[in-house]
């Protein structure tokens, strides 16, 4: 198999002029974030074919050339402007790719017009949520793809002809995988639910998160009320900011059972600060910022409390509601996750009437509606 590395911007410029504006991209991305806060785009894997293969059926190995995949060196680039203009308007089938949308964004500054991902099709045709590209094209086609190159440091350089080839699969049977599950959706009557389903996923991916909730991301949060969730909202927003500032993971600004235990003790002292197990450099860097949070936590309204475990009687209506939901998804040939998640089902039993906004498309006739008149 081969494919055509781009390492400069005239190349990828020559190759956006070249294309049809309305023609799909198939395109993945490997990005290293181990480390920072913000994920380092090392590698764009883009398929240009123009129309899929005809499909084979399911156990037929074909051989595709990756004469149309292009491997894009984004860190040699120096700038996003070509990638941004190849990119602009045109809809990106990807698999898994929320955050792949993510690491296009930082790095080009512009979100994506349109994608399909087709984990999401894959799932509405009756494969598992999370199926895996490497499954998928198993399934699909047959062939076995290599995993060894799923611990790469993307960013270093050179890389392997091994890894290279890695990243050169991860778009080969991408033209193809589409059309089969396409041609699936079609016959279902589903193609709808998939533009739904992927327009949704790219509102979430770009969507930006209120600092003033990062609280409600931290372990064990919902342990805390009053005084001490006050204390932690402020301390959490710092985080965020840090570790954006910093280009760090939150983690390595602080840890959740660091913020929590500085959340709940309310120090008032760098003496006390130190006897919560703290990294000493910390208390010397962010000490008295620290217990300047703690203090202005302690003056703000806290907000309610994360909801608790669902009681006996919810917990009974539940079970009910997911057998429903199991029983919906067996005659759709659906597995009930793409249905129904979790969360979604206890925010319906926790707040009658309620129904989240997933639900208000296209399965709000399928499953929502008979959950509803389940409820009391």
């Amino acid at each position: 198999m081969s494919y055509r590395w781009i390492d400069q911007n005239p190349p990828l410029a020559d190759l956006n002029a070249r294309l049809p504006t309305d023609q799909p991209l198939y395109l993945d991305t490997e990005f290293m974030r181990e480390r920072t806060f913000w994920p380092q785009l090392a590698l764009v894997q883009v398929n240009t074919t123009p129309d899929a293969a005809p499909a084979a059926p399911a156990g037929a190995a074909q051989e595709h050339t990756g004469e149309h995949v292009w491997l894009i060196d984004t860190p040699a680039l120096g700038d996003a402007a070509a990638l941004r203009e190849l990119l602009a308007g045109r809809t990106l089938v990807m698999h898994a790719c929320s955050e792949d949308i993510e690491a296009l964004k930082v790095f080009t500054g512009e979100t994506p017009a349109r994608i399909r991902d087709t984990q999401i099709a894959a799932a509405l045709t009756g494969f598992d949520l999370q199926c895996s590209y490497q499954r998928l094209v198993r399934e699909l086609t047959g062939t076995e793809l290599a995993k060894d190159a799923t611990r790469t440091d993307w960013l270093r350089r050179p890389l392997s002809e091994s890894q290279l080839s890695y990243a050169r699969d991860d778009v080969v049977w991408l033209p193809l995988m589409t059309q089969m599950l396409t041609e699936r959706l079609n016959t279902l009557g589903r193609l709808a639910w998939w533009e739904e389903e992927c327009d949704r996923l790219l509102r979430n991916a770009v969507a930006e998160v209120d600092p003033a909730l990062s609280w409600r991301q931290v372990k064990g949060a919902g342990n805390l009320a009053g005084v001490a969730l006050a204390r932690l909202v402020t301390l959490a927003q710092w985080r965020d900011a840090m570790a954006r500032e910093r280009d760090l993971p939150r983690g390595f600004v602080i840890r959740d059972p660091a913020l929590l235990a500085l959340a709940q003790a309310g120090p008032t002292t760098r003496e006390q600060l130190a006897g919560l197990d703290l990294h000493p450099s910390m208390v010397r860097r962010d000490g008295d910022t620290l217990l300047a949070l703690l203090r202005e936590g302690e003056q703000q309204t806290p907000p309610p409390a994360l909801p608790g475990p669902p009681d006996p009687a919810q917990r009974q209506l539940i079970k009910q509601l997911r057998a429903k939901v199991a029983a919906i998804g067996k005659d759709m040939g659906l597995e009930p996750e793409i249905l129904m998640r979790r969360r979604w089902l206890e925010a319906m039993v926790r707040e009658p009437g309620t129904v989240p906004e997933p639900l208000t498309g296209w399965r709000h006739e399928l499953v929502a509606r008979p959950l509803l008149e389940m409820l009391p």
